[in-house]
């Protein structure tokens, strides 16, 4: 069996968040390579993003580490608005990406995602995609009939869901945050990362992270993320989901660098 990295970030230069400098710099994969050789991390999926500055020929990057690294598999950063073109997709599917990053994180964003081709759909669907999305509540409630419509394409939710800030307190509360989460459970193709702890919690560095801990999901749908280096926080192994056959990514290893 082997352990895996939900969603990682890598970018050229290093990520850093506006105004501030970069934590690792362009020495970032280096301080990835070690952390996961520490931790015995076998395989990682590394989401991409191009927003903000931060990463403008992100995808291109994360291709060409993925030449000499085998254990790096990678989703590409697609916009939401204007709608991508067929050809638009099946060109980063070509270019070896396992599938399509998408940030809808508000409603107007998922409803831009509804407005895509049916034929980018049936693309990502034949060639057993994964869509990574990190949108929030009110964005997955819209996603969920072109979800439940895509059922060749495996879905990763990053970041819980995205919930807030709710703590164990509100357990009635967070629960209704998460109810357009917790309705696509009954879909198979559907995976939460347990990720993006940090952004449940108030201060952010806090720990244990309760935020999302009424996440009530199927553990073998559950996958474990470091998030680095956006979450620098690394555990030596605990909580880390193994990817098999036996565990939720069945038929789609290869996205993860099988």
């Amino acid at each position: 069996m082997r352990f895996a990295d939900a969603h990682i970030h890598l970018f050229r230069e290093g990520y850093h968040r506006p105004g501030l400098p970069s934590l690792f710099g362009d020495r970032e994969l280096q301080a990835y390579e070690a952390l996961r050789l520490t931790h015995g991390v076998d395989l990682a999926l590394a989401i991409g993003y191009e927003a903000e500055g931060i990463g403008p020929a992100n995808n291109a990057y994360l291709r060409q580490l993925s030449h000499s690294r085998s254990w790096l598999s990678t989703l590409a950063f697609v916009e939401t608005t204007p709608p991508p073109e067929p050809g638009t997709i099946e060109a980063v599917l070509e270019a070896g990406h396992a599938g399509l990053a998408i940030y809808a994180q508000d409603r107007p964003d998922a409803e831009s995602v509804l407005r895509w081709s049916p034929a980018c759909w049936r693309l990502l669907q034949s060639r057993k995609a994964i869509v990574s999305f990190n949108s929030r509540p009110e964005a997955i409630s819209v996603l969920g009939r072109l979800i439940a419509e895509s059922a060749g394409v495996q879905f990763l939710f990053s970041h819980l869901g995205l919930p807030g800030v709710l703590g164990p307190d509100m357990p009635e509360a967070l629960r209704d945050r998460l109810k357009p989460l917790l309705s696509l459970a009954r879909l198979p193709n559907v995976h939460v990362k347990i990720s993006g702890a940090y952004a449940t919690s108030v201060p952010q560095h806090a720990f244990p992270h309760r935020g999302g801990e009424r996440c009530d999901w199927e553990n073998s749908r559950s996958l474990w993320a470091g998030s680095m280096p956006v979450g620098v926080g690394f555990p030596a192994g605990a909580g880390i989901r193994v990817l098999s056959s036996d565990h939720g990514m069945a038929g789609n290893e290869h996205a993860l660098g099988n």
